[in-house]
This record gives structure tokens, C-alpha cells and sequence, in this order.
């Protein structure tokens, strides 16, 4: 619980931190989170998570620093105002869930957070202080009791925060409210860069709430996410390098479930058999909820109880990715249970398999938009879907309204720590190296819809590939999972 304001605020712990030194471990460090000392196998030297460096993140925060005053620049000049001399940054990390009790859900960390710190650790609170010429870097956090250490093990505490985590200083969570008063009551004009809107953490956001009803003594108060979320959704080649691996493990168990579908009976079994090949891989746990849609289920884009039975006749949609240290994968592939596509089957997978190798053929790095591949998604399934049939002639004039009953959902969206990466990033922005997409044409043909061949009916077909954009085009992901038709039932018929 965070206390209350006190009358003044004192640091109590600052190591100067050199991007330079190596620290060794100590006896009494005690850091909560893998390391290169404790986990080897996992964390390399002078990480702080897999494949990032203590000196990426620290060029992160100093970063976003430039981006944030950019922003205040830009704003002092569409109000013609001078802009405000300091600014403070307030970055919570998630909020701690329980299921029952004391029985907490297993914790994932606010991704924004983790981008900047890579502290994978609950009550904990990132703020900068900066200016134009300086900033520097505060984690707010607990050192860990005996009693604590007993049922939950240890965690970071001051003296990792700075030598592990990089931190310029670090200060006990319980000053954050007399920490934040006595910095603005000593700087005039204080620029608060903090999410009011959608705050991750109720204690955090309790302090700052009292600290926007003085505001009095406040410039502008803006949230700094879609700053974050501009870093975030160019990938440094660190990132890009655990991009390759997720989809790499997410494929490869995709694979191996359709290879083992003959011999499954239930949806339940199925999203079973993907979570232990992603686990087996690597991975951490699942990137989100999987969709396991066999029959008519796969109809309804966000199936995700995964309780019917089997049907020889029928296909199965699976939509399925895995996280791996921080790094989502998002694949989605749909297969016929018997291990031959009936003929209907195929005419409509084949549609969506067309419309999405010419969507990926046609992405251009620094001109093409994902707002533009829907539009571009349009034309190319609903011009396929007339041409097996399910639109028909009659409907031509209005194809694009039609394509869109069968296809309800975006065909893109950015990927990266989260599934749905970086979401104030505008759709009609440029897609530029280092950025990272889906592409996945659906179509979808209910049971109830009318006027369509009775031979669709209940068949859903959804492709799902990860896309890096490079200098040179695209890349794709997460092609160690085959797409073409042929390639399927080859997998299919191998596994008898």
C-alpha cells in the first residue's frame, strides 16, 4: 500500500549506474527475475531479459525522453505558449490478480512498463525525471522480508534495481505520493506524463489523482503511451531476433498439432497437444487465449471454449500463439479433420489462401498502410469468393459491402510484446522496417446465412501469417507452419 505524503523526500538508496561496468553477483542480491547468474541458460551477460541488454533499455527510456519533449514542443507550439521547463514521467507496473483469496493468477507485466524497464516484478513504478539537458531514471519498489521471501521468493530490492535493472536510483514504493508533491511544489510548470484514462494500477493511480486536483501547480498532463507505442512498433534488431524465434516456436507446434490431429478426438485435446509444443519450444505460456474451432465453431471469431467433439467431415480452425520472453506470435491455420479437403472445402481455402499470398506480395516498406491492405483485402476475396460462387453475379456492384458479411474483421494489425501490439499506433500510418504485422483474410459462411450454395454453409477458413517488413520487403515468420493445401493434407496423411 502506497503511504502518505511526508513532508520532504530523500532517497534512500543511489548507486551511480555505468553502462560500462559488469556487475558480479553478491551474496546478498537478491532479484526476483532470472539472471545471467541464476539463469544461464536463459539470460546472457549483461541482459536483463532474454536478448536485451541493460544498455537497450536505458537507451529506451532515454528515448522516449526525446519523443515526450518532441510532443511538448509541438503542443507549446500549436498553443503558442512556452513549453514547460521539467517533466515527470509515472509508469505503474501491473496491477497483482488473484482468483481466489490469496491464490494469485499467474503475472504478466504491464507491457509499456516492461519495454522500459524489463522488470518482470509486481509493485513496482518506473518515473523520470527530465528536462531538455537531463533525465534520469527512478525505480519505486519493496525489498522483500523474510516472511515474503518464505512464500513467494525473493525479489528486487534497491541495490538490484540500480545494478541489475540499470536504474539511475532507486526509492521505497510506500515515498512515491511525498516524492511526487515535493517535486512539483519545487518545480514550477511540471509537465505530468501519466495515463489518467486508462490507469493499470488503482493504488498508483489514487496518488495521482490527488496530484491532478492541485493542478494548479501543473503545465500539461498527458499520457505517455502513445509515445511508447511509437518506439514499440519499430523492433531493434534485438527484438526482431526474438520476433524470428516466437514465430518460429509457434509454428513448429502449430505443425505438430495438425500432425497429430488424426489421432485426437476433441477440440480440448487439440488446444492440449498446441500449448505443450509451445511450451516444449521455449516458449513461456500461451500469447493469448487460443481458438480451437472445429465445424460451424469456426464461425464465430473468438471461439475459445474448445469443448466439441471431433467430426470426421468437418475442418478445424486453429488460431494460436505463444509468448516467448516478452514476444508474442500470432498464426492462425485451418485443416480438414478427415485429412482431405472435400471439394467445397477447398474452393473456399483456396480463396483465402490467394487473397493472402497477393496481399503479402504486396506490401510496400514506407508506403503501404494496414488501413490499405483491408481495402486491398477486399477486392482480391471478393473478387475469389465471386468466382467460386458465393457471391453472386447479381451482387457484383456492391462487392465490397458483400466481401465484408463473410470477412467481418481487420485484416492487420501490428504484433510485437502484445498480441494486439501497440494499439495507438494509427492503422494508416506507414508500414517500416522493423515493424512487424499479421495478415489474415477469413471468410465465414454461418449455417443461418441466406442465399448462399448450401455447400458452404458452416465452413469457416481463417490464414493468419506473422509479417516482418524489411529495407528489402517483407519476411515471413512463421512460415515453418505450411499453408498450401497440398502441404496440409501431406502433414495429415503423414501422421497415420
Amino acid at each position: 500500500m502506497i503511504g502518505l505524503r511526508s513532508a520532504s523526500f530523500k532517497c534512500p538508496v543511489r548507486i551511480t549506474w555505468n553502462p560500462l561496468a559488469h556487475f558480479s553477483q553478491k551474496a546478498t542480491d537478491k532479484f526476483g527475475q532470472p539472471t545471467e547468474w541464476s539463469h544461464p541458460h536463459i539470460i546472457g551477460p549483461g541482459e536483463v531479459n532474454r536478448g536485451i541488454s541493460r544498455r537497450e533499455f536505458h537507451s529506451r527510456r532515454d528515448k522516449l525522453v526525446e519523443q515526450l519533449l518532441r510532443f511538448s514542443l509541438q503542443r507549446s507550439a500549436r498553443l503558442s505558449h512556452k513549453p514547460d521547463q521539467r517533466h515527470l514521467l509515472v509508469l505503474p507496473s501491473a496491477k497483482r490478480q488473484f482468483m481466489i483469496d490469496s491464490i494469485p493468477y499467474s503475472y504478466r507485466q504491464d507491457t509499456d512498463f516492461r519495454y522500459l524497464t524489463g522488470c518482470l516484478q509486481y509493485d513496482t513504478v518506473l518515473v523520470v525525471e527530465f528536462t531538455s539537458e537531463t533525465s534520469k531514471s527512478i525505480l519505486f519498489c519493496k525489498e522483500g522480508t523474510a516472511y515474503d521471501e518464505k512464500w513467494e521468493g525473493t525479489r528486487i530490492g534497491f541495490r538490484e534495481a540500480v545494478t541489475f535493472l540499470g536504474m539511475d536510483e532507486a526509492a521505497p514504493l510506500s515515498s512515491l505520493d511525498s516524492y511526487v508533491y515535493d517535486f512539483i511544489k519545487m518545480n514550477s510548470k511540471v509537465n505530468m506524463w501519466y495515463d489518467f484514462l486508462e490507469p493499470r494500477n488503482q493504488d498508483v493511480h489514487n496518488v495521482m489523482t490527488q496530484v491532478a486536483s492541485e493542478r494548479t501547480c501543473l503545465g500539461g498532463m498527458e499520457s505517455p503511451r502513445p509515445a511508447i507505442h511509437q518506439l514499440r512498433s519499430v523492433k531493434s534488431p534485438a527484438e526482431v531476433a526474438l520476433m524470428r524465434r516466437t514465430c518460429q516456436v509457434g509454428a513448429e507446434a502449430l505443425k505438430k498439432t495438425i500432425a497429430a490431429s488424426k489421432q485426437l478426438n476433441t477440440e480440448g485435446e487439440l488446444l492440449a497437444t498446441v500449448e505443450y509444443h509451445q511450451k516444449l519450444g521455449g516458449a513461456c505460456r500461451a500469447g493469448y487465449p487460443a481458438v480451437v474451432a472445429s465445424g460451424e465453431a469456426a464461425c464465430s471469431i473468438h471461439y475459445i471454449k474448445a469443448t466439441q467433439r471431433l467430426q470426421k467431415d468437418d475442418l478445424v480452425l486453429m488460431d494460436a500463439g505463444c509468448e516467448y520472453h516478452g514476444y508474442t506470435s500470432d498464426i492462425t491455420r485451418t485443416w480438414p479433420i478427415s485429412g482431405t479437403f472435400s471439394t467445397h472445402q477447398l474452393r473456399m481455402y483456396e480463396a483465402v489462401l490467394d487473397t493472402q499470398q497477393k496481399l503479402i506480395q504486396s506490401i510496400e516498406p514506407g508506403s503501404s498502410t494496414i488501413d490499405g491492405l483491408y481495402r486491398k483485402m477486399l477486392v482480391l476475396l471478393g473478387q475469389n469468393l465471386l468466382d467460386i460462387g458465393l457471391i453472386g453475379a447479381d451482387e457484383e456492384k456492391y462487392i465490397n459491402a458483400r466481401t465484408a458479411t463473410f470477412c467481418p474483421h481487420h485484416v492487420s494489425h501490428h504484433l510485437g510484446m502484445d498480441v494486439h501490439d501497440t494499439p495507438s499506433v494509427s492503422k494508416t500510418s506507414p508500414l517500416l522496417p522493423g515493424m512487424v504485422v499479421t495478415l489474415e483474410p477469413g471468410c465465414y459462411v454461418p449455417a443461418s446465412m441466406e442465399k448462399v450454395d448450401p455447400a458452404f454453409l458452416g465452413l469457416g477458413v481463417r490464414l493468419e501469417d506473422d509479417i516482418l517488413i524489411t529495407e528489402a520487403g517483407v519476411e515471413i515468420l512463421s512460415s515453418a507452419c505450411p499453408s498450401r493445401p497440398q502441404d496440409i493434407e501431406r502433414l495429415l496423411t503423414s501422421s497415420r
